[in-house]
């Protein structure tokens, strides 16, 4: 969790804080209506944090002792995170959290008697480092309990309940924050935190995790993903997805179209180069008396077009145009830990978890001329060109490598 939390007549302040549009709207209505509302340099002066500066505590208690009054007060909790420009509430286990407290009214030096515990709600939140400690601050470090047995399910948060007491004069005050409010994970965390939990090479800063450019290339748990190098996993299938439509129509105009041809066997447009093991794949249809030389496969010439009785070249390669989108056949792209695992993946540092890598089917494609096998080939050859021919091959399921013309084959595996 981001932001302040501040509860009963400061209920308008944290509108404030957890919404600026809100505290215009507010500074507004005050201009107008001169009401009374705390608006301009009073909160302004107050100053940033969760708790303190002014700001009513987060938590508090207070009792009455020998007619005066003694106050326990939360003032502020963060998380020391490196880089963080707001504070944080969130964490994960390797960051430490920091509690600080306050004494109103009393005999001075009450503040060094604060007794701090900390309490992991739920199994799956593992015991805190320390569990106790005196003073008036309180700086301790989660741990997790969560299983690395593999799910298709998001991972609960991790949380804490933070209490302080202070025994004075007999009488006990306890301030005490809510789990659900401060020291729980928030989604992007949870997502982090597996990363910790399976103890993989790469570690996510916050950075690294973002919402995707393209939805279908989140086959993960949460709305987010992890991206070792942001924004590469959606630039990979763009770069897949032209290379792809490139050899779907680099047939070649071997004579000029109106051209007369040598022969009426002449070839007129040419399948363009190899495509792997299959080789040349035609993307033309004849036009005029031209000739398709070669098979009609799923209701297109997937060979050479020839000049046909009259000689002339009447067929302009790449005539049919064919265009696709890859996003509709991605089957895997991002995944992360827990649905790695559950998935069956080989290795915990699998590209899929680090935003380097997408499977795509395109079985489901119909293009003229071309079948699933040669399709399969068509898109193991794009990743190919754009990523190496280490990092593009045909497998069936997580690690069972094929060759792209298999009938087994159900994905091409691209990865940077």
């Amino acid at each position: 969790m981001t932001g302040v939390f501040l509860a009963g007549a400061a209920g308008g302040e944290a509108l404030v804080k957890r919404n600026p549009r809100w505290w215009l709207a507010a500074g507004l209505a005050c201009a107008v209506l001169a009401t009374a509302c705390k608006c301009g340099s009073e909160k302004e002066e107050a100053g940033p944090g969760t708790g303190g500066g002014g700001t009513p505590p987060l938590a508090e208690d207070s009792k009455d002792v020998d007619g005066q009054e003694v106050k326990l007060e939360i003032i502020e909790v963060l998380t020391r995170r490196e880089g963080a420009t707001t504070p944080q509430t969130s964490f994960v286990t390797q960051e430490e959290m920091v509690a600080r407290a306050r004494v109103l009214g009393g005999t001075p030096g009450l503040e060094a008697q604060i007794r701090w515990a900390v309490k992991p709600v739920g199994a799956h939140t593992g015991p805190s480092t320390p569990t106790e400690t005196t003073g008036p601050e309180l700086a301790f470090r989660g741990s997790s309990a969560l299983p690395r047995t593999g799910s298709r399910e998001p991972n609960p948060p991790l949380e804490y309940e933070v209490a302080a007491t202070l025994d004075v004069e007999g009488r006990t005050l306890e301030a005490k924050l809510p789990p659900t409010t401060f020291i729980r994970q928030e989604e992007a965390d949870i997502l982090r935190q597996e990363y910790l939990d399976y103890g993989t090479q790469f570690q996510p800063a916050p950075a690294n995790v973002l919402v995707p450019e393209t939805t279908t290339l989140n086959r993960g748990n949460y709305s987010l993903i992890v991206e070792e190098k942001p924004g590469e996993l959606d630039k990979l299938l763009r770069d897949v997805e032209a290379e792809v439509n490139r050899l779907l129509n680099d047939d070649v105009q071997a004579v000029a179209v109106g051209t007369l041809a040598p022969s009426p066997t002449s070839v007129v447009v040419s399948p363009g180069p190899s495509v792997l093991m299959l080789g040349p794949l035609g993307d033309t249809e004849p036009q005029g008396d031209d000739v398709c030389a070669g098979a009609r496969v799923n209701g297109g010439c997937a060979g050479p077009i020839h000049a046909g009785p009259n000689r002339v070249a009447d067929t302009r390669a790449n005539n049919r145009g064919t265009r696709v989108s890859l996003p509709s056949i991605v089957t895997s792209a991002f995944r992360n830990p827990q649905r790695n695992k559950f998935i069956g993946s080989g290795t915990i540092n699998s590209r899929h978890t680090r935003g380097l890598a997408l499977d795509l089917d395109p079985r489901s494609l119909s293009i003229p001329g071309k079948d699933a096998r040669q399709l399969m080939c068509v898109v193991e050859l794009a990743g190919i060109r754009v990523a190496g021919e280490p990092n593009s091959f045909s497998e069936n399921g997580p690690v069972t490598f094929l060759d792209c013309n298999d009938p087994a084959a159900d994905h091409v595996h691209i990865q940077r």
